[in-house]
């Protein structure tokens, strides 16, 4: 009987240390990894001219959250800037927030909802630099507009990044072009918004579309290319066997290429948290995506 009351009481010990070391892990290492991850797509409606069109896609930074100090910003620049992009898309959700307040959001739009882990200014002097052959683009994601999305707008337009809110901006490239076609936020209507930017673009092909939450891609028209995205963080833990729990979207659309009803789709795990201030077997990332025509 001691014996046995001796086991269970040496493997409770044994769990309870694999269990401190694990969390330890999660929360004081790789929060504050980064790595390259590269995909090379074949995509539909994409000319063949563009091959190795290369786009670096960073999102869900949320500045100030474990990991992601000025430094880490600024890193984000050189490793970025590193890779020779022919085109650098920020894919929204560059915000903390230091608590939830149900009150803040409330408020009129135009004012600042929430206190932020960083100041906006701090954070966009810390990411200015971005470098790309063919510019640096930016779309918002829920949490810059449940802060301030004029704010965050203004900010990153100060240090030269463009923003797209349902806007196509076409890129000249020989004699090709693509369109960039920047998506508002899923969750701000729960629609994708063709009307006034998509309907207006004549031959669709070679559009990428970016946007941060890629549930989008479940209304998108189906004359995309790709659609870029975030907001999923990878689940920002990874379970052994059971995998990432998709607490805020689709379970397609956890991280890397989905193909949904011939549409594609590729989805960045991001650089910082929100909620637990943890990251476990998804370490942040900076995504490097080559596009091709699809064979």
């Amino acid at each position: 009987m001691r014996k046995c009351i001796k086991r269970i009481g040496l493997a409770i010990g044994f769990l309870t240390l694999l269990a401190a070391l694990l969390f330890s892990y999660a929360y004081f290492v790789e929060p504050n990894r980064l790595v390259i991850t590269e995909a090379k797509l074949d995509v539909p409606n994409f000319s063949s001219k563009l091959n190795g069109f290369k786009i670096v896609a960073i999102s869900d930074i949320h500045a100030g959250s474990n990991g992601v100090t000025e430094q880490r910003l600024r890193e984000l620049v050189t490793r970025a800037n590193e890779l020779s992009p022919d085109l650098i898309v920020l894919l929204g959700d560059y915000v903390s927030e230091k608590h939830f307040d149900p009150e803040a959001f409330r408020r009129r739009e135009g004012s600042d909802r929430t206190e932020l882990r960083m100041p906006l200014a701090l954070i966009a002097d810390n990411l200015a630099g971005f470098k790309a052959k063919y510019g640096v683009y930016a779309i918002i994601g829920n949490h810059d507009w449940w802060y301030n999305q004029n704010s965050v707008r203004t900010e990153f337009e100060r240090i030269g990044i463009k923003f797209l809110e349902n806007e196509v901006e076409p890129v000249k490239i020989g004699d090709e072009t693509i369109y960039l076609w920047g998506i508002e936020d899923y969750w701000k209507n729960r629609r994708v918004p063709v009307e006034n930017s998509y309907a207006l673009i004549a031959e669709k092909k070679n559009i990428i579309a970016i946007t941060h939450n890629p549930d989008s891609l479940l209304k998108a028209p189906a004359g995309i290319s790709i659609l870029l995205a975030g907001h999923s963080h990878g689940g920002q833990v990874n379970f052994p066997i059971y995998g990432p729990h998709p607490f805020v979207n689709d379970i397609r659309f956890m991280k890397g290429e989905a193909v949904v009803d011939g549409k594609h789709v590729f989805v960045t795990t991001g650089v910082g948290c929100t909620g637990p201030q943890i990251r476990f077997r998804v370490p942040p990332e900076i995504a490097v995506v080559t596009l091709n025509a699809a064979r």
